[in-house]
């Protein structure tokens, strides 16, 4: 025979439930913003802009390096010394590291857009690992079961490993895997553990909800509607274009300038770099 619930038990239990699948919502919806809609946006704005961006890079890159070239070419002649050539194009190769980290990062994250955004999940899939995802979540999250065994976190682990790959197949062995929820409990203390689990899926609610609020109040979800902007993509590689033209004009003066500086490499006596 079925034992019969308190009533005040049967209620939380049901409210709980809810509240259970409220939560198991919100964290998916965090770790999906986190994990996939923000990688997917900052490669849509690379196939978009980046390109351009690279390009002003290089300009100020250029342009730094011209500037320091003349500035040590300058202190030698000052000094009353022929420039090294050699010797200050390794000074300035040294000095400029991290204007080469930027280049290659910057180079590195266009690639991996493009490649990113040719790998994406088809509609049907993507709707399954999510499902899949908010499933496992109800059953494993921490902030749903506080009290896990090493397997139980080291399943989770795994969940969220295959999620963040876009391993469809590892969640649905996953999910065979688990049992079905518990049911409720029927002790003396149960009404008291059920008022206190419905005050923290309470609070914990809040605190995701202020933090996706927040998630999405900054860069790249609020460029959403831009991206897909023709007429603001136009405007924004117009202004990067813009912005690029007077960095290469000033590269091409630097570089004059640099001319009247260099020793003539026909004169007698003059040094190009170290013997």
């Amino acid at each position: 025979m079925t034992p019969v619930l308190h009533p005040d038990i049967q209620r939380f239990t049901e409210a709980n439930a809810e509240l259970r699948a409220e939560l198991a919502a919100l964290l998916t919806e965090a770790h999906d913003l986190a994990h996939t809609v923000r990688p997917n946006l900052l490669a849509i704005y690379q196939t978009k802009l980046g390109a351009w961006e690279l390009e002003k890079l290089k300009a100020q890159f250029r342009v730094a390096r011209l500037k320091r070239t003349i500035e040590l070419m300058q202190a030698a002649l000052n000094r009353g010394q022929v420039p090294d050539v050699r010797q200050i194009e390794a000074q300035v190769q040294e000095e400029q590291v991290l204007w080469e980290v930027k280049l290659k990062e910057a180079a590195e994250k266009l690639q991996h857009a493009e490649e990113r955004l040719t790998h994406l999940l088809s509609d049907e899939h993507n709707a399954e690992l999510k499902k899949l995802y908010y499933q496992l979540v109800k059953q494993l999250h921490p902030d749903l079961h506080p009290e896990q065994d090493h397997g139980t976190r080291q399943m989770w682990q795994q969940v969220q490993h295959a999620y963040d790959l876009g391993d469809l197949e590892k969640l649905r062995a996953l999910a065979l895997l688990l049992k079905d929820a518990k049911p409720p409990e029927n002790t003396p203390d149960a009404l008291e553990k059920l008022q206190a689990e419905h005050t923290m899926l309470e609070k914990r609610i809040a605190e995701l909800k202020r933090k996706i609020a927040e998630i999405e109040s900054q860069p790249p979800f609020t460029l959403r509607e831009d991206l897909d902007n023709e007429v603001w993509i136009t405007m924004r590689r117009t202004a990067l274009e813009k912005e690029t033209g007077p960095l290469q004009a000033q590269a091409a003066a630097l570089e004059k300038h640099l001319e009247t500086l260099l020793p003539p490499p026909h004169v007698p006596g003059i040094q190009f770099g170290p013997n």
